[in-house]
């Protein structure tokens, strides 16, 4: 059976929060002009800065949005991006296609030479990031959203914090980097005062996420994402319908991207109205890896190799055609 990578739980968990905002535009696009007054839009990226090639395969139903997840705590949203997502809506098929591109690719980067995919957002912020994956994988990729991960704890509060169990073991692991966080900040430390079933506030929760020593490492922490994710979820549904417009207006303005409120609105209406299916996969497919899990040192550093003319194009048919190699198999 072909070997595939799944999605790790930050990427599941950023991945989701652009199509929840997706799905609230959709469901709200009669008060959109409340509901995206907050949202940072930029803009545009030119054709030149986008890097397109002109290609048979870029089809008029589909619309891809490149999505980053950076993971810092600096407010101008500057640094590496942790996760890297090729959102595809495609209004033929009825899809949404997600397509995480692994950060340590080794790829070109313009002006900087091979390198790993996820150094471009430092090296050029979101437009040399969208123009590296356009230029590597041949895409027609002319919008992007940026979500800080740190953004994380304004959201779990603007849900009203959420319910976690609390083990001992993870409340002093959680409460050192919640002390960490106050001290950076200046301010005092919201700390987790007991074990058990509780409400946390979005700080004690990126402490409890922040957790690896002494809790299971970094399979834990996986782990814990996983629950974050699903107790907001879940938190969402519970909230009544007339709350939605503020909270929704709370989450946008945690984004930055180059959509503009209808370009959202128009998004989440075809979400919401043509019952659209999400799949994902990761690339570079293990099959285009040697021994199917690529990668060598090269000066030292650890690179994500792979063979990249087939590589290349298992991504392409995935974001185009919908075709997954390997899936016709199983």
């Amino acid at each position: 059976m072909l070997k595939k990578f799944k999605f790790n739980a930050l990427t599941r968990f950023i991945a989701s929060f652009l199509i929840t905002i997706l799905v609230l535009g959709g469901v709200l696009w009669g008060v959109y002009a409340y509901l995206f007054s907050g949202m940072e839009q930029e803009e545009g990226l030119t054709r030149e800065e986008t890097g397109i090639e002109e290609q048979d395969y870029h089809h008029a139903h589909i619309t891809n949005i490149a999505l980053f997840g950076i993971d810092t705590t600096d407010s101008s949203m500057v640094g590496r991006s942790d996760s890297i997502v090729i959102v595809t809506i495609d209004e033929e098929m009825k899809e949404i296609r997600l397509s995480a591109v692994q950060r340590d690719t080794y790829v070109e980067i313009e002006g900087h030479g091979k390198t790993k995919l996820n150094h471009a957002y430092s090296y050029g912020g979101p437009a040399l990031a969208v123009k590296t994956l356009n230029q590597t994988f041949g895409l027609n990729i002319e919008d992007y959203a940026v979500i800080n991960f740190t953004n994380m704890e304004k959201v779990i509060d603007v849900l009203g914090g959420i319910q976690l169990d609390v083990s001992s073991a993870y409340r002093k692991e959680a409460n050192i980097h919640i002390g960490q966080l106050a001290w950076e900040r200046g301010i005092t430390a919201d700390l987790i005062p007991t074990t058990g079933l509780q409400t946390l506030s979005g700080m004690q929760v990126l402490g409890m996420v922040r957790a690896r020593n002494n809790v299971g490492g970094t399979e834990a922490r996986s782990e814990m994402h996983e629950i974050v994710l699903t107790a907001c979820y879940e938190k969402l549904k519970k909230k009544n319908v007339l709350e939605y417009p503020a909270v929704a207006k709370e989450l946008l303005e945690l984004v930055k991207t180059t959509l503009s409120s209808g370009d959202v609105t128009n998004l989440g209406m075809k979400v919401v109205l043509g019952g659209y299916q999400i799949r994902q996969a990761v690339f570079p497919l293990a099959v285009d890896q040697e021994g199917g899990y690529g990668g060598k040192m090269i000066k030292g550093v650890w690179y994500l190799t792979y063979n990249e003319e087939p590589g290349n194009q298992h991504l392409r048919d995935f974001v185009y055609d919908g075709k997954l190699y390997g899936e016709e198999t199983e």
